[in-house]
């Protein structure tokens, strides 16, 4: 952990610097600890240190931003020079938004001691039951855990200082048995509490299965979404709808429909970087405060995401959702949720007569046409079919592709009870999801066996 004296320390040295109408600079630090083991074995234990500072010079009505991987006193130095002659032969904007003014926020409410120290010895402990566990099954085991510390600080020549710490674990598992193979997925700030022998049970329950997967005929099947499936979908239209930018360039479905009925009454999105149940982040990476952003309310358009720039542009406050001065797609939202339902899994199965149930997707490509929401993917571990309220066969393979907005339209129901999912690994943020039955999704191809 670097440390929020040094950190700040390092960015306040920048923004002082004169001859520029005004300074931003924001720094993200990571450190990861990795464990991946196959076969009975740890085969990897990888700590990983990285850390950016991107700085964004305005001057004149031009704008220069130019990065760096160290906080070096001489090479943060350097980058701030190299932003202020980009800013120089930058071409000049009619609108450049002034920088957000005399937030300060200092907060390690998610920094937990456990987490950071875990001794080694204790995740090799805690693997090495889960192998012994799965060996009594005849089951194989991969996957990997890891544990992780954050550092994020946004500092401006306008009275913004910011910064916040956390930590991180997360697990990832694969079990293998015969032709099946499961998966689970989970995450929270304190390594205690990633239950490494619940995500277990939840990938044997996918691949403990003396059946071999069927061949089904394409077509629209009724279908109950996982928390992880429904993610990938909801996050997708986090990145093509629920940003000013894409409102404005009128490639979201929310473009003129707004206080339209768009989704299933049952349906509710949000985003809030403040919620108690996610991986927090109180800022954007332009040291404004993160809002709960209502974006469907009870299926209606109900709203979308600003920075700075695109508040101007509409004439909005930021919603603190900006993202690093060198992102070009505009403010996103980072936290997505869902309103939970009223229904229970079990209970959503047992409604079901023909239909199947999806854990989660091999991958998801909304670019098909994000005005419409359509989307195409793959469906992975654990599909399985359900004939009169049953779990029967596992399921190759499929295809869909399926407009969101009408396959949202046609909700049966939505659980009560809701999971956190994110990557810390790979990506910023996280999505907490609960569980849907949709009335149909169309599945347009499968994998041949």
């Amino acid at each position: 952990m670097i440390g929020e004296a040094r950190v700040l320390g390092a960015l306040s040295t920048l923004v002082k610097r004169p001859r520029a109408d005004g300074i931003s600079v924001c720094a993200h630090a990571t450190t990861r600890r990795v464990f991946r083991f196959a076969y009975e074995a740890i085969h990897q234990d990888l700590v990983q240190e990285h850390v950016t500072v991107t700085v964004k010079v305005l001057e004149d009505h031009r704008v220069g931003v130019a990065s760096a991987d160290t906080l070096a006193p001489t090479s943060l130095a350097r980058c701030v020079r190299a932003a202020t002659e980009i800013a120089r032969h930058a071409p000049s904007q009619a609108t450049v938004p002034p920088l957000p003014r005399r937030h300060r926020v200092r907060t390690r409410a998610d920094y937990v001691e456990a987490t950071a120290r875990v001794p080694a010895a204790e995740v090799v402990g805690r693997l090495k039951r889960l192998t012994q566990l799965c060996q009594g099954a005849g089951v194989a085991l991969a996957g990997s855990m890891m544990t992780g510390e954050d550092e994020f600080a946004v500092m401006n020549s306008a009275g913004v200082a910011c910064y916040a710490a956390s930590t991180v674990s997360a697990a990832k598992l694969v079990t293998l048995y015969r032709k099946l193979s499961g998966y689970a997925s989970g995450v929270h700030p304190h390594v205690d509490r990633l239950d490494l022998e619940r995500l277990l049970e939840r990938s044997l329950g996918q691949s403990l299965h003396r059946k071999d997967p069927v061949a089904l005929p394409l077509g629209a099947y009724e279908v109950i979404l996982e928390p992880e499936a429904v993610a990938d979908l909801v996050t997708w239209l986090g990145s093509t709808a629920f940003g000013a930018k894409s409102v404005e360039e009128r490639t979201s479905f929310l473009a003129g429909r707004m206080g339209e009925l768009v989704m299933d009454p049952q349906v509710t999105i949000y985003d809030d970087g403040r919620e108690r149940a996610g991986l927090r982040m109180p800022f954007d990476f332009e040291g404004v405060p993160k809002q709960r952003v209502l974006l469907v309310d009870r299926g209606k358009a109900a709203g979308m995401v600003f920075d700075a720039a695109y508040g101007a542009r509409f004439g909005h406050p930021s919603t603190g959702h900006a993202m690093p001065p060198d992102e070009v797609e505009g403010p996103l939202p980072l936290h997505l949720g869902m309103a939970p339902g009223q229904h229970r899994l079990e209970e959503m199965i047992r409604r079901c007569a023909r239909g199947l149930f999806i854990p989660r997707f091999h991958y998801v490509n909304g670019l098909l046409n994000p005005r419409e929401a359509l989307m195409t993917g793959l469906t992975r571990e654990g599909t399985f079919l359900i004939e009169d309220g049953k779990r029967t066969h596992p399921v190759q393979t499929l295809r869909f592709t399926q407009s969101l907005l009408e396959a949202f339209s046609r909700v049966l129901g939505i659980s009560n009870e809701r999971r956190l999912v994110a990557d810390p690994s790979q990506e910023l943020g996280c999505a907490i999801m609960p569980t849907m039955h949709l009335a149909a999704l169309k599945f347009t191809g499968r994998s041949e066996p």
